[in-house]
């Protein structure tokens, strides 16, 4: 990371307004909102973006004004640049001890976010010392407690966190305590960790982090023999998890534990309840094992359910048929059955008996409601045994014999797409028109027509292609519809009909007015080519004239009552967000994080909490979940984003991050507005994001692109979780946007292609298209890849109509 001495710091503090910093000041944790809490008509604190700068007469500035631009390096990631700007404060002499504290807290942060943990754990001493009274000293030592567990001096975190507790009683109990049992194990108190880990996990956590709270307890108490204790751990989980995969794990981690400590009928018992509460799971298939290998009976029928979910197919056709082989009637047989046994039997490649199969329940179980599914069945066979006349053959009987039957429209649709698949698209278009016509109100009658314009588009038949997205006008609905009014307006604009052109892409402006077709509609109509930038930019606002508007547009949409300021926390909300924000400050992040999501997905429903939620979550820096709460307020509503008042909508397309983003779009000539649409997108603002692939950070870069970035950029030192901040997220994402950009001759719909799915593929898109944005979207290939670029471009529509001027 770049170092600033100390003289070059006060000259950039000299050269700094920061009366309107971009980010929140966070000093003690809490954002603007408590000092205003006695002024009913006072603002939120709104970030802004940074002014032009006004050069003071001297480079002493105001110690808070120091300590907010540390607060923004260190917000922005640059830890090092924060801990210098910290040091200021205490180096220039006249601080008061408030800011002081401040600067001595700052710097503590800022070592811990680099791993510099004596380093942290020595400028928290001298806070705790030199200001033992200060608001910062139970955060200190919280803080520095977590600077113990990191050079491995046990005693002194144990100490720290008990006081902690002490000073701040069952604040972050949940959380204190599972550090200090760490740090007992370690110190090899085994009797007295178990005990703190158990008094963790009956403190006050969100579910998720208690779940995993519980699953950790367990474990040590496993390790320790006490396997009825562990058990209990995981019984306490059972009671509250819902998901089925995640509840077979529980129930088998203690069935094993059962097992392992002696207890064979205990853990048989739980196992065989895995098999009747959860056959489809891979847990299932063991616990069959295990209790087969224990001599213990398992109904050959659910063996049979169990091994086929597995994907152990031989095993099910046999005990499907042992089963079948019991039974004393046919009668006793159900058709769920002979679907199973026919699926079974085409999963090992056996076409004729899998046939047969569902023609069993075809002439047999005729009133059944897998009567329609066999029959599909059927077609499926033929069409992954590479018989495609055949399973074309199969669908269209259905639909003619058996009309009434709502898997017909799906047989109609699967026997066109094989025969447009196949090269056959006139073919096709038949039975998209009869789909259409016999079964109207269907989602395979839009499907198919949508098929049925590509088909006649693709072959100059613009004339069937208009008819086509004309039916779809009326059939269709939501971003459906709103696609085909887009066709329409591209194909009578193709025809020299503006006018037609321009009530169509009306139509798509009113049906889904937030969607990519929208985003289009509108620059069509004003002659904007894509991803047009805007003449000049605005990220400063009346921001109390915005709240005044934002709060009147809430009292009328939802006829709230409440007098006086709406934004500030209600007492529940301010109870409830109080252990996430305590969390938050104490750089707890993935904690606080589960504590936020637990509390906004908790009030979706209610629009002035999350209104409230919104503008809190963005005061302390956790724009994820600000972001996720206005977005509630403006679906709440109904309306699109352009729709709702500004105040709001601009939470929902924020410009966080905005000093680093201007930086990087001014190194590349790029669009801020596209980087910040790119952000978005990837990360929701959230720079501790990571996917599948290994991808982090705000931009979402994957490891092997990263570690070329940092070659190119001359990045010292780099480690894949640098991209976890925020300046190094926003510089290799911009690097690499613009390397596309300069790639595809600053086209910029197939940039973002090119950065989603590699420029190889973008390249040859790009060649089917002849370089038309819209039919370069057709010939996307990759669904996800298809969606990622229009999401991205209506994100761009709206943050230009937002920030954009001209």
């Amino acid at each position: 990371m770049r170092i600033v001495t100390a003289f070059l710091l006060l000259i950039l503090l000299a050269g700094c307004n920061l009366n309107a910093p971009e980010t929140p000041a966070v000093l003690d944790g809490a954002a603007v909102e408590p000092a205003l809490a006695q002024d009913a008509s006072a603002t939120p604190f709104i970030p802004t973006a940074t002014p032009e700068p006004t050069l003071p007469p001297t480079p002493t500035l105001p110690p808070e004004q120091v300590l907010l631009l540390g607060d923004r390096q260190l917000l922005n990631g640059t830890y090092q640049e924060a801990a210098l700007t910290y040091q200021v404060v205490l180096q220039q002499g006249g601080a008061p001890p408030d800011a002081q504290a401040a600067a001595y807290y700052g710097i503590g942060r800022a070592a811990l976010r680099e791993g510099l943990f004596a380093e942290a754990a020595d400028h928290l001493k001298r806070l705790l010392e030199e200001f033992p009274q200060s608001s910062y000293a139970p955060r200190a030592r919280f803080l520095r407690g977590e600077a113990y567990l990191g050079t491995g001096a046990w005693q002194l975190a144990i100490d720290d966190l008990q006081t902690y507790m002490t000073l701040q009683p069952e604040m972050l109990d949940s959380y204190a305590l599972e550090r200090i049992a760490d740090a007992q194990l370690a110190l090899g108190q085994l009797e007295l960790g178990i005990a703190s880990y158990q008094r963790a996990a009956e403190a006050s956590r969100a579910t998720v982090p208690a779940l995993a709270l519980r699953e950790r307890t367990a474990l040590v108490l496993i390790n320790a023999g006490r396997t009825a204790e562990a058990v209990a751990q995981y019984d306490a989980i059972l009671a509250v998890a819902q998901n089925a995969a995640y509840r077979a794990d529980i129930a088998m981690r203690a069935a094993r534990a059962l097992f392992d400590a002696g207890d064979t009928a205990g853990a048989l018992t739980r196992m065989a309840a895995i098999l009747q509460e959860t056959p489809e799971t891979p847990q299932a298939y063991e616990a069959m094992q295990i209790l087969r290998q224990n001599a213990q009976p398992v109904d050959e029928y659910l063996r049979g359910r169990i091994a086929f979910a597995y994907g152990d197919y031989p095993a099910a056709v046999d005990a499907l048929n042992r089963w079948a082989a019991s039974r004393s009637s046919v009668g006793e047989i159900p058709a769920a059955f002979h679907l199973l046994l026919g699926q079974a039997y085409r999963a090992l490649g056996n076409t004729e008996a899998a046939v047969t199969a569902f023609q069993t329940i075809v002439e047999t179980y005729k009133t059944d409601p897998l009567f329609g599914a066999a029959l599909l069945e059927q077609g499926r066979t033929r069409f992954l045994a590479d018989d495609i006349p055949g399973a074309i053959g199969a669908y269209v009987s259905i639909a003619d014999t058996y009309g009434y039957l709502p898997e017909a429209a799906e047989a109609l649709w699967r026997a066109g797409y094989l025969y447009s698949t196949n090269d056959q698209p006139d073919e096709a278009n038949v039975l998209f028109e009869r789909l259409a016509d016999e079964h109207p109100n269907t989602q395979q009658a839009v499907d198919g027509l949508f098929l049925a314009a590509t088909n006649a588009y693709r072959r100059g038949n613009m004339t069937a292609a208009e008819r086509y997205y004309a039916e779809l006008g009326v059939k269709a609905a939501g971003e459906d519809q709103a696609t085909a009014y887009f066709w329409l307006g591209r194909l009578a604009l193709q025809r020299g009909d503006s006018t037609a052109a321009g009530q169509a892409f009306g139509q798509v402006i009113a049906v889904a007015p937030d969607s990519f077709f929208a985003a289009r509609a509108r620059d069509i109509i004003d002659g904007r080519a894509a991803f047009a930038r805007p003449a000049q930019l605005q990220f400063s606002f009346d921001d109390a004239a915005q709240i005044a508007e934002a709060e009147s547009w809430l009292r009328a949409t939802f006829s709230l009552t409440q007098e006086g300021a709406l934004w500030q926390l209600s007492p529940e909300l301010t109870a409830a967000t109080q252990r996430g924000a305590e969390l938050w400050a104490v750089g707890a992040i993935d904690e606080a994080a589960a504590e936020f999501n637990s509390v906004v997905e908790a009030h979706r429903e209610n629009p002035l909490a999350s209104y409230q939620l919104a503008i809190h979550l963005r005061g302390i820096g956790a724009y994820y979940y600000s972001v996720l709460a206005a977005s509630y307020v403006i679906r709440a509503a109904n309306v699109g984003t352009l729709a709702a008042p500004p105040f709001i909508a601009r939470m929902r397309y924020p410009a966080y991050y905005l000093d680093l983003v201007l930086r990087e779009a001014e190194r590349y000539e790029v669009d801020p507005l596209l980087i910040l649409s790119l952000i978005r997108h990837e990360s929701l603002f959230n720079t501790f994001a990571t996917a599948a692939a290994g991808e982090k950070g705000l931009t979402q870069v994957v490891p092997g692109t990263a570690q070329y970035i940092a070659e190119q950029l001359g990045f010292p030192d780099y480690q894949h979780s640098d991209l976890f901040s925020p300046y190094a997220g926003i510089a290799f994402g911009a690097f690499y946007l613009n390397e596309q950009l300069d790639r595809f001759d600053q086209n910029t719909t197939a940039a973002l292609a090119g950065y989603n799915a590699g420029p190889g593929r973008a390249i040859e898109w790009l060649e089917v298209s002849g370089g038309d944005p819209d039919q370069f979207m057709t010939a996307i290939s990759i669904d996800s890849t298809r969606t990622y670029v229009e999401r991205i471009y209506g994100y761009h529509a709206i943050y230009r109509a937002l920030y954009g001027v001209g």
